[in-house]
């Protein structure tokens, strides 16, 4: 008996953990951020936006095949005011495209050695990619992993 409560406990703990780490669409955590706050969260459908090698902000163009209006322009919808992102000593903001939801933005950031390790691996270039993160839709979120490619 004890040894199938250990199975069953065992069984039990191995699904709940593939579960966790299941990416989930980018548009999904777009829809409702706040239901993911204080989790750990691994999306795709994503592309990582070039930075600018000199200034380390997002480039002039935005990510591949967006289309851009002038402010105020009849017809385009206007972004919701949302809070500065103010990535932590030691951190950079990264900048992210959600493919099925363009104009949702979230503060996302990652530690600058591994930043600047990502912008390396990809050339300066939008790269689709897949991130892990933590974090709270107020403060923004903080990348531990990403695998670029995907």
């Amino acid at each position: 008996m004890k040894k199938l409560t250990l199975l069953f406990a065992v069984a039990f703990a191995v699904v709940g953990s593939a579960m966790a780490q299941m990416a989930i669409p980018g548009e999904v955590f777009a829809g409702n951020p706040a239901r993911f706050n204080g989790r750990k969260v691994t999306i795709k459908n994503i592309e990582i936006v070039k930075s600018d090698a000199n200034h380390g902000g997002p480039a002039i163009g935005g990510p591949a095949g967006a289309v851009h209006g002038a402010p105020g322009a009849v017809g385009t919808p206007s972004a919701p005011a949302t809070h500065p992102c103010r990535p932590p000593r030691g951190f950079a903001q990264v900048n992210l495209f959600f493919k099925g939801m363009p104009e949702y933005k979230g503060c996302f950031f990652m530690a600058e050695n591994m930043k600047t390790q990502m912008d390396r691996e990809c050339g300066h270039e939008n790269t689709p990619a897949q991130v892990t993160f933590r974090g709270d839709s107020r403060t923004g979120y903080m990348i531990s992993f990403y695998r670029l490619g995907m």
